[in-house]
């Protein structure tokens, strides 16, 4: 080889060492500048809200059954940013009353709810969610704890419950059981006027067995005159006991009407008179069978409708047949279907007929 292509060699060998060298120098500049993202992450997460709520369980303790429990949580925020609370969902038997929504760094703002014990006894346990933006913690569970105590015990059950036909009456006892002094129950308002209720000392036969304390029987009455439909008449009773002042008695139930017809609206949709075979079927039934109920008779006040009465079981039970025939005239049909029966309080019954002809 000459010495001119030599050394035109060993210049070629001298810069692709220094193109490695400059490579392993770039490289090693960028693994030193990758653990500077760390801070960056530690920053980050140094400017984001923080919640802290300590304690995240309150007990009451022990509670007079019907007493209202209050419990009030206080959030701190001990992050960099605003936190912001979005939700406080109780759980069943809870309330939450109000809630700070956005609490700024530092600051601390407050969580209160309350649980009504008229409807627990023993140990209870309810719960309130809180949905923040967190990013650690964004839901976290707050518990109100309570042994709720029935200073004044209402037994065989502590509510009251009918299914009465309208026009009847109907009673159930239940009795009062205390062993607190003072304990002398006594009527504080019955909360619709046709129920009724009375106070008097338990007799033998009406007393539980192996329960010690006074025991005194409650006599709820629903009246005739109870108007048909859901029966909502709680009775609050004034009991003489420090600890537990009142008791509210739960009276619930259904007032059924002495004949009901099932469905409350005849509907045919839309329908071509003379070419679709529809026909609806009516439901009458008699609730009080001992007092017979015929259905004489059914007319539809929107001409073109036939009906035919069909007894299931006579004076019980009848399936009423409408059918509507060619001579229906088109457009919206509204309308309705009259029932002539042998009740005297109810000796017509009507139902809305709805439907449209094509």
């Amino acid at each position: 080889m000459s010495e001119r292509g030599g050394s035109e060699m060993r210049q070629i060998g001298r810069l692709a060492c220094l193109a490695a060298a400059g490579l392993f120098v770039v490289a090693s500049a960028r693994a030193q500048k990758a653990p500077a993202a760390k801070p960056a992450a530690a920053k980050s997460s140094a400017a984001a809200p923080k919640i802290e709520i300590s304690p995240e369980t309150k007990d009451a303790g022990t509670v007079a059954k019907g007493q209202m429990v209050e419990a009030t949580f206080v959030v701190k925020n001990t992050g960099g940013s605003d936190l912001m609370i979005s939700d406080a969902r109780p759980s069943c038997g809870c309330t939450v009353a109000s809630f700070d929504k956005i609490i700024k760094p530092g600051a601390e703002g407050k969580i209160q709810s309350s649980v009504d014990t008229k409807s627990f006894s023993g140990p209870i346990s309810k719960s309130v969610l809180v949905i923040s933006n967190d990013p650690e913690r964004p839901q976290l569970n707050l518990f109100i704890k309570a042994m709720v105590k029935p200073f004044v015990d209402v037994v065989p059950q502590p509510f009251v419950r009918f299914s009465v036909i309208k026009g009847d009456s109907a009673a159930q006892d239940v009795v009062l059981i205390s062993e607190e002094k003072g304990f002398r129950p006594t009527i504080a308002e019955t909360s619709q006027p046709y129920v009724k209720a009375e106070i008097l000392p338990a007799g033998d036969k009406d007393k539980i067995p192996g329960r010690p304390g006074e025991q005194f029987k409650v006599h709820v009455n629903v009246q005739p005159d109870a108007p048909e439909g859901l029966l909502n008449a709680p009775i609050r009773i004034a009991t003489g006991v420090t600890q537990q002042p009142t008791v509210e008695i739960p009276v619930s139930g259904i007032v059924r009407p002495r004949v009901s017809v099932t469905p409350v609206t005849v509907n045919f949709g839309n329908f071509t008179a003379g070419k679709d075979p529809i026909t609806r079927n009516i439901i009458v039934t008699n609730n009080k069978p001992a007092v017979p109920v015929k259905v004489v008779r059914a007319e539809v006040t929107v001409p073109g409708f036939i009906t035919d009465v069909v007894p299931t079981q006579d004076g019980v039970s009848y399936t009423i047949v409408v059918k509507a025939s060619d001579r229906v005239k088109k457009g919206a049909v509204e309308g309705m279907v009259k029932l002539f029966t042998s009740d005297k309080e109810r000796s017509v019954i009507e139902i809305p007929l709805r439907g449209e002809v094509l």
